[in-house]
């Protein structure tokens, strides 16, 4: 059962994660497409570049793909360093998105991504083997 309980919370942790990463790109892109993969580690690169550290496309693409969740240091130094930009703000929705009962989200996106995420916990966890038919009631209910 613990273990059941961890991977719920992993799950979780990566659709909030993979949620958050999706809108920043498409907030960093054009009025036409998202930014690219590489477009958007670069941007996050730049914010890191005075302490040494990078993010790689790879990455944001295991993030998005919910492969991998990010690391924290990172997203705490990226949240100090960028603090006045949209990617510090980006850093503290993911800080909230990996750890939601220490950090709150500072947009709405992170708002957005940790509600939808918290839909899964709560019909999950509740009601066990109905948490396929609350999910589908939820999603035909939104189209």
């Amino acid at each position: 059962m613990e273990n059941s309980h961890a991977l719920n919370t992993t799950h979780r942790n990566k659709k909030a994660v993979a949620h958050i990463v999706q809108q920043y790109r498409i907030l960093a892109g054009t009025s036409y497409k998202p930014a690219t993969l590489r477009e958007f580690a670069h941007e996050l690169s730049e914010a890191l570049h005075s302490i040494g550290r990078s993010v790689s496309y790879q990455s944001i693409k295991n993030w998005q793909d919910r492969v991998y969740l990010p690391d924290t240091l990172l997203m705490m130094r990226l949240a100090q360093v960028a603090k006045h930009d949209w990617r510090g703000e980006f850093a503290a929705d993911i800080l909230a998105a990996l750890y939601p009962q220490e950090y709150q989200p500072l947009t709405e996106i992170g708002r957005r991504a940790l509600l939808s995420s918290d839909e899964i916990r709560l019909t999950g966890e509740q009601y066990g083997g109905q948490q396929k038919e609350a999910n589908e009631a939820t999603r035909l209910s939104r189209s």
